[in-house]
């Protein structure tokens, strides 16, 4: 504990919804990709909670589940960690355990602590989203765990974290209205940092690397991590190859419609195994399955999907494309996916955000369907946006909002144009 306290850790946005719930009883559990920053979020919180005189250091334990001899303990069952912790002594205790799904039996033995302990000791776990931990903390922890879903870097944290804290406060008050010299300069700033952001992504190791070639390492490694721990030992998908085909189409087709049985045939999978592989990048929180937007929920389910990767860094990984947006023919793409994953945090979650399309095949590439409906087009430059072929959908849904994302143009009005940096 003492280590964790001296490091120098980021603060992340998702820190401020966690410790709303520090003072009840419920576990609290980050499910995320890894290394998107599960980890340094446990140790903030650590370091925040003995700062603020929360608790002492004494009363913090930290469990590292994949240190052999960590998992060891916890898979003994809760006596062991009582022995260790003492909830019933002093002052109320701390249990940081950090990839749980490595533990044999770790739900029952937290569903132990927390209807026994739940006054005397806190629980904040994290993992990387197997089937497994879904699974079992959905049966045996039910009402007793609250959830975080940590993504990789918004695009606010992305500046914070490469120390452009102005370009961060700016990005963050999401508008300058004021046609002032200061405010072109900031956009101008804002969609350079952004250009970056879209070829590199948000994973927080890779965000504080300076040098490109070891950015591309970095995100290489992260994706060859992914598949074979997380794919290969919590999945048990036998054919890697396939697996690894059917990312590649995925990424190469992304914010396309996606049908399945043309993956199916063009990639020799059968198309339950699609399915299955499909859901596998979803629950590991690899991509994103957006819907589409319809006011019959039967048809939504019935048609096709768009599926979006969470950061474009992955996906530049997958594809081995980390050419320059401005010379990229998936530069459209790019800014879909940078704007997919800072829309989650305004629409209630991903399943939230779905689109639009047409018989006659116009588009709107995210609506937010919670509440008031909100609508939202993609577009690099404001100049390529056509309002007349979004005035159907404008006149039937009415929306609450219909926004232009862009990088250089920023005009409220019945249609809003908005720098895409300010979401």
């Amino acid at each position: 504990i003492n280590n964790i306290l001296e490091q120098d850790i980021y603060s992340r946005q998702v820190i401020s919804e966690i410790k709303k719930w520090m003072p009840d009883k419920e576990m609290l559990l980050l499910l995320g990709a890894r290394q998107t920053g599960k980890t340094s979020i446990l140790y903030k919180i650590i370091q925040d909670i003995v700062s603020g005189g929360a608790a002492g250091a004494g009363d913090v334990f930290f469990f590292d589940a994949e240190n052999i001899n960590d998992a060891a303990m916890l898979s003994r069952g809760p006596e062991e960690i009582v022995k260790i912790v003492k909830p019933e002594k002093g002052a109320r205790k701390y249990i940081f355990l950090d990839e749980i799904h490595y533990v044999k039996n770790i739900d029952r033995t937290i569903k132990v602590l927390v209807d026994h302990y739940g006054k005397k000791l806190k629980i904040i776990a994290t993992g990387s989203s197997s089937l497994e931990i879904k699974n079992r903390f959905k049966e045996s922890m039910a009402g007793r765990k609250i959830v975080f879903n940590v993504y990789p870097l918004w695009f606010g944290e992305y500046l914070a974290f490469t120390g452009k804290k102005e370009l961060a406060e700016v990005a963050r008050g999401g508008s300058l209205i004021k046609e002032t010299g200061a405010a072109k300069e900031h956009m101008r700033l804002l969609a350079s940092e952004y250009y970056g952001y879209m070829v590199y992504g948000g994973y927080p190791r890779v965000v504080l690397e300076p040098d490109t070639g070891k950015k591309k390492k970095l995100l290489e490694e992260i994706y060859t991590s992914y598949v074979r721990k997380d794919v290969s030992a919590f999945f048990r998908i036998e054919d890697i190859d396939k697996f690894n085909a059917l990312i590649n189409y995925t990424a190469l087709n992304s914010g396309q419609l996606f049908n399945k049985n043309s993956a199916s045939k063009e990639l020799g999978i059968a198309a339950k195994t699609i399915d299955r592989y499909i859901n596998v990048l979803k629950l590991t929180y690899i991509a994103g399955i957006v819907k589409p937007f319809h006011n019959n929920k039967t048809k939504e389910i019935l048609k096709m999907p768009k599926i979006y990767f969470y950061d474009n860094g992955i996906r530049n990984a997958v594809t081995g494309n980390f050419a320059d947006i401005e010379s990229r023919a998936d530069a459209g793409v790019m800014l879909e996916t940078a704007a997919y994953l800072n829309l989650i945090r305004h629409a209630g979650g991903a399943g939230n955000i779905k689109f639009w399309r047409s018989k006659t095949g116009a588009e709107v590439d995210f609506v937010i369907d919670s509440g008031r409906i909100k609508a939202f087009e993609c577009k690099k430059s404001a100049a390529l946006f056509s309002a007349s072929r979004y005035s159907a959908f404008i006149e039937k849904y009415r929306p609450g909002g219909f926004y232009v994302l862009n990088l250089d143009r920023e005009e409220h009005g019945k249609i809003i144009f908005k720098p895409v940096y300010y979401i």
